[in-house]
């Protein structure tokens, strides 16, 4: 029994009390309210509540419990029935006089409805997966327990809990915003003032406080195709004029296409989800055509983005002279999902207003979340997780790397630069990018599929990502060669012969008979050439790289 279950009878309905009351037990029971094998009100005291007499309580009980639907233990009480799930919700319901609650249209009354569900892109149980290959899932090895328990511990310190637990203005934790603008921004070649910075609940909260402040219906807009669904998303319940932008490998292409847009968006220190990180040549010429066009430039930039890699270069905000570009990022995402912070870093007039909009839905993020965060940066405990997990994600990206190139050579393809914490794979023409998460999932494979993240689902129809943040460096080979087991047999490749009359592999003395002094030229999965040069004793010479060595 839940505790405090009560409802109210209409005495004006013409519908007697004692049908009113099995209605409603009926329905409390088939709707979870009062739970299988839980304990039922007592006749006395439901009855004290609900104004009427023990006895008509009494008479409906029987009734129920003659139905199943509940079952009297002798000097115990009386109980939910266990058996519900074996008598149906038909069965459940089927005394519930429905016409009496009539339903509003609620599928007429939402106005702007999702079409996507991506809840449960992210199983609850992932780590309990041998091969959880997902971006932005932290394994143990990465975890920051000790960091958290200190931060935790000095937040509610008596000094510390004075200064944030009794703010009850709209503004945003100071020690914080002093964190973001002192070591932060300056790291991104970002210079801002106190009040050009915003705190969000993660860069989700972020994005619809810009979209909502600079975003109205038939807005000409742009952003990324593949990019981020969350946006895209976005964008179309806001009914915005949206141009789906091609992205290349120095990122979004910058071109005519362009002119006559409000806003665009980007994601250009690396680009999600295929990881190009867009050149400073275009990064000029983006800056370039949103001064000449008079547009504005929402930079989304995360903070594990550059954690891999070669160093990480300024922000496209820091090359911005004419303050047209607004910075969104995340914060804390190294340190798991617990604190959701993000902030919007901006001109003080926007921030300003994009405080009253946050003021209308949410207000500030958590104030105990916003000062833990204050604290693992002025501890030192943020810079160490980040150079943790940059020693951790470079390893690992090159273990993933080149385990895809010693079992999936010829059916997939990946950036040779590698960065951030995932690698983007091209697999081969007529793959079901999806159908083989589904299979590999069962054999303990957990890999992203990438069709969510392009205007037509189709175009990513063969692509899929691979995330290393969530499973330690010993699994990455093992899982690799599960999933390419799982590849080819969805793929199906073609035996490549030599001689179409030899139906069989070659091996032993035929192999070294028919390939002696040959040389093989391929390339890895990276794209990088090499060559193998067979011996006429069967010896392998193989030389890599553009110069054959």
């Amino acid at each position: 029994m839940r505790k405090g279950f009560i409802f109210s009878l209409d005495p004006d309905s013409g519908v007697s009390l004692q049908q009113q009351i099995r209605e409603r037990m009926v329905h409390a029971i088939a709707s979870g309210i009062l739970e299988p094998g839980g304990r039922a009100p007592s006749s006395r005291g439901l009855a004290k509540e609900i104004g009427v007499a023990r006895n008509t309580v009494l008479l409906v009980y029987e009734e129920l419990i003659a139905d199943g639907y509940l079952v009297g233990r002798e000097r115990s009480g009386i109980y939910v029935s266990q058996n519900l799930a074996e008598m149906g919700s038909r069965h459940l319901t089927k005394s519930v006089n429905l016409a009496a609650y009539s339903q509003p249209p609620w599928r007429t009354l939402v106005k702007r409805r999702s079409r996507v569900d991506w809840s449960r892109r992210i199983p609850p149980d992932w780590a309990l997966y041998p091969f959880p290959f997902l971006e932005g899932c932290l394994d143990r090895e990465l975890s920051s327990v000790g960091e958290w328990r200190e931060a935790a511990r000095a937040a509610l310190g008596a000094r510390e809990f004075d200064e944030w637990a009794m703010n009850f203005s709209e503004s945003d934790d100071d020690k914080l915003i002093n964190e973001i603008r002192t070591k932060i921004l300056p790291r991104r070649g970002i210079p801002v003032q106190t009040d050009e910075i915003l705190i969000t609940e993660g860069w989700k909260q972020a994005l619809d406080l810009v979209v909502q402040l600079f975003v109205e219906p038939k807005t000409a807009v742009a952003m990324e195709n593949p990019g981020l669904p969350e946006l895209r998303e976005l964008l179309r319940l806001q009914r915005a004029d949206v141009l789906m932008q091609r992205v290349d490998d120095q990122g979004i292409v910058i071109d005519d296409r362009l002119d006559d847009r409000s806003v665009v968006f980007v994601t250009p220190t690396r680009h999600v989800p295929t990881g190009a990180r867009m050149s400073r040549a275009r990064q000029r010429a983006l800056l370039k055509k949103a001064a000449t066009q008079n547009f504005i430039v929402i930079e989304i930039d995360f903070a594990m983005s550059g954690t891999s890699g070669d160093r990480r270069a300024p922000a496209l905000k820091s090359m911005d002279m004419s303050d047209r570009v607004v910075y969104v990022s995340d914060l804390c995402d190294v340190f798991g999902p617990g604190l959701r912070l993000g902030f919007v870093a901006a001109p003080a007039e926007v921030i300003q207003e994009m405080r009253k909009v946050r003021s209308l839905v949410a207000g500030p993020a958590p104030r105990a979340a916003q000062r833990i965060g204050a604290l693992l940066m002025s501890l030192g405990h943020y810079d160490s997780a980040l150079n943790r997990a940059k020693r951790a994600f470079e390893e690992r990206l090159t273990a993933l790397r080149d385990a895809l190139n010693y079992y999936l050579p010829r059916l997939v393809l990946i950036d040779p630069k590698l960065s951030g914490s995932s690698i983007w794979v091209k697999g081969p023409p007529g793959l079901d990018a999806r159908l083989l998460a589904r299979e590999a999932a069962k054999r303990g494979v957990m890999i992203e599929p990438a069709a969510r993240f392009f205007a037509n689902e189709r175009d990513g129809a063969a692509s899929f990502r691979m995330g290393v943040s969530s499973l330690t460096i010993d699994r990455i080979r093992p899982g690799v060669a599960v999933l390419a087991s799982v590849i080819h047999e969805l793929a199906e490749p073609v035996m490549d012969r030599l001689d179409p009359r030899c139906t069989t592999w070659l091996d032993g003395a035929r192999l070294v008979d028919t390939l002696s002094g040959a040389t093989l030229w391929c390339r890895t999965v990276y794209g990088d050439p090499y060559s193998v040069e067979v011996k006429s004793n069967g010896q392998l010479v193989g030389k890599a790289g553009y110069a054959r060595r």
